[in-house]
């Protein structure tokens, strides 16, 4: 089955090293239906040495140049290419996103938490005097309050982003249904009743620091349950290689969660593509 990753990185990211031109030729190369490029727009980043946003006419213009010299063979297996932006939401900034984001056209949105405390776990000083439970449910908290004031998107990305980089000892490392479920109800039903969608986000799943995150499945099929008739795959990629990573394996998994579809979006409306493993 052929894939579309809505999750992607080029250089108009400032942590990408990837051209527009390679993550596109990538995912061509490894026979998927097509791909998003979603640069970074975290405006008032508060721990990076660098601002963390893009100029989108800049970015959709070199989406179209490269779509333009690579056409034929776009046209010939069918190819897309979506223009589109990863939010990073934060209370404080939450104007700003809003007046940001509604003076481009985006094929996709995807919203996301990267600060919190006005720090990025990434950078680790984020769990300095927290202890597991207060780190992830002070997020979980964070995203769905600005979610619900911003609601101008359409997948919810990396939930369990936090997770990731965390530096606790076993038992105390993922994001699961049975310890944070008061926090992870209100924000799957808000996405199901409002028809937008959450990511499987390939990245959180590799090795950080020693240890895999695990994917709850109880999450998933919570948000089935709300009404959720699909999921998007991100492979968060900020380098060509990691284009569809491991797409197969969430596939399947997303199905064994009573998922039958996948999505991807198209002028802001979903377009939906049916798990065929």
């Amino acid at each position: 089955m052929k894939f579309f990753d809505n999750h992607n990185h080029s250089t108009f990211s400032p942590d990408s090293t990837a051209s527009v031109q390679s993550l596109i030729a990538s995912a061509m190369a490894k026979g998927m239906w097509g791909i998003a490029i979603t640069d970074h727009y975290d405006i008032d980043a508060p721990s990076r040495d660098q601002e963390f946003f893009f100029d989108p006419i800049k970015q959709q213009a070199e989406i179209d140049r490269v779509t333009l010299e690579l056409a034929p063979q776009i046209q010939q297996s069918g190819f897309q290419v979506m223009k589109g932006i990863e939010v990073g939401l934060q209370p404080a900034s939450m104007e700003k996103i809003k007046a940001f984001t509604a003076q481009y056209n985006f094929d996709t949105v995807i919203a996301s938490i990267h600060f919190v405390d006005g720090t990025d776990p990434y950078m680790g000083t984020y769990y300095t005097d927290k202890d597991y439970r207060k780190a992830f449910s002070n997020t979980l908290e964070v995203m769905y309050s600005t979610a619900l004031e911003y609601r101008d998107f359409d997948i919810l990305g990396h939930y369990d982003y936090v997770a990731r980089y965390s530096p606790y000892g076993p038992g105390c490392r993922d994001i699961t249904m049975a310890e944070f479920g008061d926090w992870l109800e209100p924000i799957l039903k808000f996405l199901a009743h409002e028809g937008k969608t959450m990511e499987i986000n390939t990245k959180t799943y590799k090795n950080h620091k020693g240890y895999v995150p695990v994917l709850d499945t109880a999450v998933l099929k919570r948000f089935r349950e709300f009404g959720a008739d699909a999921l998007s795959l991100g492979s968060d990629a900020h380098n060509p290689d990691r284009i569809g990573d491991e797409f197969a394996k969430y596939a399947a998994v997303a199905k064994e969660c009573g998922f039958r579809y996948l999505v991807y979006f198209k002028e802001r409306k979903p377009q939906y593509y049916k798990i065929d493993l």
